[in-house]
């Protein structure tokens, strides 16, 4: 019956039930179908979420990375913005180019990233030259940087760096509307509204992971003066503070899988739909 009409699986059964009693009907019709190439082909199969793996966990700010470039109307030099953010706290660094060039991230790196929080364990970014060129090779084996690539078939390996441009895109946008000045004079501030806002996996800013205490958005007032044993204990509490935020950070990310989520190997033979 299924090679002449090549009915779904519950069609079959319901049809064969009409007539005959069979245990296990369900799972034998099933069977049939997977067997036949014709349906397996042309039928939609419905496909479970699975669930998706992820990338090693960072455990210190700026051990581990992801970095891009984004494109802005041109300001005087300026026309991009390479972006990068941490994985463990979400904290952003934006900075204007007026290239995308590989002398360009190293020298950031070298110059920003490395000197205020170590150095960068990993970097995973996109496969444009400015970051497969041979000198962001040899500059990161050189400090024993790990490079990772994002797979072109998989745009969900850039999502944080990607979201992040749009927030930036957005603060910006809507500081340039109230300010009537250029993103580059605004990039500051729109950084800073990102930096403390809670995120809602964490519910803690990047800003308090980072320095162990909220931003203070309110009016300055005089600080009461602490004798040196006071301010010792209270450096003390702020280190624990902060390692107690970050641990926050751990949970929110995504570890990479233990257990396969397909049966297919590389080099087996695969069905892909194209239409």
């Amino acid at each position: 019956l299924h090679e002449q009409a090549h009915w779904g699986t519950q069609a079959l059964v319901d049809q064969f039930e009409n007539k005959y009693v069979c245990v296990g009907a369900y799972g034998i019709d099933k069977r049939i179908l997977e067997g036949c190439l014709t349906c397996q082909k042309v039928n939609k199969r419905q496909l479970r979420e699975k669930v998706q793996g992820g990338r090693e966990i960072a455990k210190r700010p700026f051990e581990k990375i992801q970095a891009d470039f984004t494109k802005l109307p041109k300001v005087g030099r300026y026309q991009y913005l390479l972006v990068l953010v941490d994985h463990l706290t979400h904290f952003v660094k934006a900075f204007p180019v007026a290239r995308c060039t590989a002398k360009t991230v190293i020298k950031i790196l070298l110059e920003e990233i490395i000197p205020r929080y170590g150095t960068v364990t990993v970097v995973d970014s996109n496969r444009g030259t400015h970051f497969t060129s041979r000198i962001i090779k040899e500059t990161a084996e050189l400090f024993g940087t790990k490079w990772e690539y994002h797979t072109p078939w998989y745009p969900q390996s850039s999502s944080k760096v990607k979201r992040m441009n749009g927030e930036i895109k957005k603060n910006l946008t809507k500081l340039m509307i109230e300010t009537k000045m250029n993103w580059v004079k605004c990039l500051p501030l729109a950084l800073l509204y990102i930096r403390t806002q809670p995120r809602t996996d964490t519910g803690i800013s990047p800003f308090e992971m980072i320095y162990g205490m909220p931003y203070d958005f309110g009016t300055p007032i005089e600080n009461p003066k602490v004798e040196d044993a006071l301010l010792r204990e209270y450096i003390v509490e702020l280190m624990k503070r902060r390692q107690e935020l970050r641990k926050k950070g751990l949970v929110a990310q995504r570890p990479p899988l233990d257990m396969s989520i397909h049966t297919s190997q590389p080099g087996d033979q695969v069905l892909i739909k194209t239409w």
